[in-house]
This record gives C-alpha cells, structure tokens and sequence, in this order.
C-alpha cells in the first residue's frame, strides 16, 4: 500500500471513529439508550435469578438429574439474548447488590438474591462471559460452584479448573464491597505491590484484547480505588521507570493512570470523574492490542496498527460493546484524542484527553526508549508547548505538583555537617507540598560521598531538603 492510499485509510478510520462517538454522545444526550437499559434489567434479573438457582440447586439434586435440564437452557437462551445486546457480559455482586455491566439489577423488596453469598466460599465476587455458554457448559459451572472450594488461594484454583474443563471464556472476579459512610480513604497499603497489581491488570487486558474479547473496565476500576486509597508516599511508587520490569505496557499505562490523578485532583475534579479518568488513562493505549486484520477463522493473527492509527483503533475496541454510558464515552474519546494538540484547528480535545496528553508526553520523555530525559528536563520542555501542545490550565497545574525537581530526578546536593560538607546523590520523591516547598522536595539517599552505594542501614534514608541547609551542585542523568 502506497503512503498516499494509508493516509488515506487512516483519515477515514479517525473519520469513523468520530462518527461512530458524536452519535454515541447525542444518544447518551437525548436517553435513547434507556429503552437498552430496560430490556438489560429484565433480561438480567431473570439471568442472575437462574445462576442463582442452578447453584443453589445443587444442594438437593445431583448433576445428572433432570431438574437441571431446563434452568441450564433457559440461562443460556437468555445469556443469549443479552449477549446480543452487550457483547460480553459482567456480572458482579457487591455484597447484596448485583450489577451487569454498567447496570444495576433491582429486585423487588423483599426478594434480594443472595448471589454473592453463593460465590462467596470460592472468594468469587462476579463473572464474565466472553461468549454464551452451551446448557452442558451452565451445568457444569452450577457443579464446580458447588464443589468444596480449595483450602488455600480458592479463586486462583477455581479459575485453573474452570480452565480445564473447557470454560477458559468465564472469567472469575475478586470479591468487591461498599465503603462505609465516613471511612477514610486514605489507608495503608504498600504502594509498590498496588502498583505491581495494577500494571499486571493492564497487561492482562492487553493479552485479552489481543484475543478479541470485549474488555471489562471493572478490574481496572478496582485498581484505580486502591492508587487513590495508597497513602502520599506509596502513591509515589511506580513512576520511576524500572529497567528489570517485564510489563512495559503496563508499567507504562501505570505511570500515566498516577500523572493523570495527579492532575485531576490538583484542578479539582469530582471523585466520580477521578476516578472515570483513572480507568480511561489505563486504557488510552489499548488500540495497540487490536489486531487489525486478524481472520480467527483462518488462523491469522493480524496486526497491531501503527502510531498514527492506534487511537482510532482503541476507540473503535472500546465502542464494540453495545450501550452507552458516560464512563465508556470518556474512555472512547480519551483513547482517540490523547496525542492530539489543544490548539488544533477543530478545537481542543477532550478533557479527559488533554490530561492523559500531559501524563503520556511526560512518561514517553522520561523513559529510556522516549528520549531518557530527565524529569526536570522533560519537565521544562514541556512547560514550553504551553498553549500549543497541552492545556495551559492543566500545563500549569502540572508544573505547580511535580515542582522543580519531579520524583525520580537525581540530585548532586551539598549538605554540610558537624565534620564538613559532603556531596551525597540523593534521589526527589516526593510531589510539591506546599508553595513554599516548590523546589524543596523529600528526596532519599541513593549514594555515599564516594559514590560508593549506600550500606543497608543508610540505604533509601529520607531527607527533607525544606528542614536542612543544603546546595544543589546539579541534576543527574543517571547513576
């Protein structure tokens, strides 16, 4: 294919995309999708009553008994059905409640069905299915539920039986719960196995999407609640580039979730929009994993589209489900217009967009594949396409968290002591704290005097350049 002829290809799939997103907006405007919403609730109230039945059932028949016969096609005929309306299907419970999709099952007062409470003892809290399953295949999940769960790490055992015995398109999920009014948010948790977990779930859903199986947010969702639940100094954790790390993807995506947090607190966004955006962030990449071309019936794997299509490519991934909410439009849109100037002639993009642009440009510079610049001089670079490239509120905003010397940034620093002054190499971690500590930040010991590395009792010592005198000699490349 001549230049001409796939400038051409891609300009009328960005053109597609668009199309397909403005009419998804005006049906989301006008509440064309609540008919949707309706025949999702009745489909999917008679869904979760029949899983619940046929797990409970198993209490009183054997599997080969007849009384499974008709609840097992039932379930799959009405699996059916909302297939065709969805795409791939998510059910959740949390604790009494159950969801499908994006969409609440209510039940009448009275007459909850306790779901979760049947999937409880296999720590299961929901279940995708990326296809519908046959009555043989419902039977046999009614049978595994009902089985005595493993003693030890029951889901995980759960998810490899269910792999053996053919049912690999059920996906199974943790158990979720409500936050108690008043609870705080801010909890202790270890920031780097939050950041593991998380960039595992990214890379995970890349391997899915390679598949072809339709994505389901609600994982990330999760993994966004527990970065905003990590404390200020865990939260840290995952924004330097780790070399050794395997999930470069995900590692990625990551960084841009945390930046893009960033942003969206220090402009006050809502908490609802916070944490869409989180979601949003940790997908804006995902068009790389739609392989383009792919025949599954002829075997044929396809291809990952090349930078200038992969944003039209993730919108068109993220639009194959059916229905339309809000959430799902600020991931489609985010994903088309992430690499998209503020200043262009059609208007800026997205907010959501304008903030992941900044987050994204600022990882892909500090990344050794990027450019392996500096985060202060990724920084200052940045601050120049202000107005041009980024939102200059949100260009802004970015300057004033990250301070002069953003974590990670190396530092050759002077800090005299009873016995003399002494260079040590310290390294910042931490986020503006206040005006005043703009370019004061916490920064930890990387390296002795002379530049031997530091023992293990000095090893990651924090110091807080704001509470002693010091000179910074210079910034660092590297060690």
């Amino acid at each position: 294919m001549s230049v001409e002829a796939e400038n051409v290809e891609e300009g009328l799939n960005l053109e597609a995309s668009q199309e397909a997103l403005g009419k998804a907006l005006e049906r989301a405007k006008v509440g064309e999708d609540k008919d949707l919403s309706a025949r999702v609730r009745d489909a999917g109230e008679r869904l979760v009553r029949l899983l619940f039945g046929l797990v409970k059932l198993t209490e009183i028949h054997d599997l080969s008994n007849d009384a499974f016969v008709k609840p097992s096609e039932e379930f799959s005929s009405v699996m059916e059905t909302v297939y065709d309306l969805l795409g791939a299907v998510h059910i959740v419970t949390v604790e009494d409640q159950v969801f499908l999709n994006d969409i609440r099952i209510r039940f009448g007062r009275g007459d909850s069905v306790q779901l979760s409470v049947a999937l409880a003892p296999h720590q299961v809290g929901g279940m995708s299915f990326h296809k519908v399953p046959t009555p043989e295949q419902v039977r046999q999940v009614s049978g595994l539920f009902a089985a005595d769960p493993a003693e030890t790490a029951p889901r995980a055992a759960l998810i490899e039986v269910f792999s053996k015995a053919g049912l690999e398109f059920i996906d199974l999920m943790g158990v979720y719960r409500f936050r108690v009014s008043g609870e705080s948010m801010m909890v202790e948790k270890d920031g780097a196995q939050v950041s593991q977990r998380a960039s595992s779930l990214v890379d995970e859903a890349w391997d899915n999407l390679s598949a072809d199986r339709t994505p389901n947010p609600l994982p990330l969702r999760r993994a966004v609640a527990d970065i905003l639940e990590t404390s200020d100094e865990a939260e840290i954790a995952g924004l330097v580039e780790d070399p050794t790390s395997s999930n470069k993807y995900g590692d990625h995506a990551l960084q841009v979730c945390k930046l893009s947090l960033f942003i969206a607190r220090e402009v006050g966004l809502s908490e609802e929009n916070i944490q869409d955006l989180g979601v949003a962030s940790m997908f804006h990449d995902m068009g790389y994993a739609f392989r383009e071309g792919a025949d599954p019936k002829k075997g044929e794997p396809g291809y990952a589209p090349p930078f200038e299509r992969h944003g039209a490519a993730g919108a068109r991934m993220l639009l194959k489900q059916r229905g339309f909410n809000q959430a799902k439009i600020h991931r489609a849109l985010a994903a088309l217009e992430h690499h998209a100037d503020y200043d262009q002639s059609s208007g800026p993009p997205a907010l959501f967009a304008r903030i992941i642009r900044i987050a994204e440009d600022f990882s892909n510079m500090t990344s050794r594949r990027g450019g392996g610049f500096t985060p202060h001089e990724a920084l200052a670079r940045m601050a120049a396409g202000s107005g041009t490239r980024y939102d200059p509120t949100l260009m802004q905003a970015f300057v004033n968290l990250m301070g002069l010397y953003p974590p990670g940034t190396l530092l050759d620093v002077e800090i005299p002591l009873s016995v003399g002054s002494y260079t040590f190499v310290l390294m910042s971690s931490s986020l503006t704290r206040s005006p005043e500590t703009f370019s004061l930040p916490l920064c930890r010991l990387i390296q002795l005097p002379d530049g031997t590395d530091c023992p293990d009792s000095y090893a990651g010592k924090v110091i807080d350049l704001a509470k002693r005198p010091h000179t910074v000699l210079g910034v660092r490349s590297q060690i």
